[in-house]
């Protein structure tokens, strides 16, 4: 996956609120592109919801491990040459 394909993904996964707050921020940078770099208020972006937006699409999902997982494995020992 592409930068711009995993950036996309989370583009349409974010809230509205965030996204405001995103647009007025680079539109903010792209307006002073010769000063210092501006801080974000991270007080406004956490009351957007940007810090609990992270999507985990495994969590939750049983673990299942193969009854097998640990018996020796002797065919490919035997083909590595050990």
């Amino acid at each position: 996956m592409t930068v711009r394909e995993e950036l996309i993904r989370e583009i349409e996964q974010t809230s509205d609120d965030v996204l405001e707050v995103l647009l007025s921020f680079l539109r903010q940078r792209r307006l002073s592109n010769s000063e210092a770099f501006l801080a974000i208020d991270l007080a406004e972006i956490s009351s957007a919801g940007l810090t609990a937006q992270k999507h985990y699409p495994l969590r939750g999902m049983p673990l299942v491990i193969a009854e097998d997982f640990d018996e020796p494995m002797s065919d490919l020992w035997d083909a590595l040459g050990t």
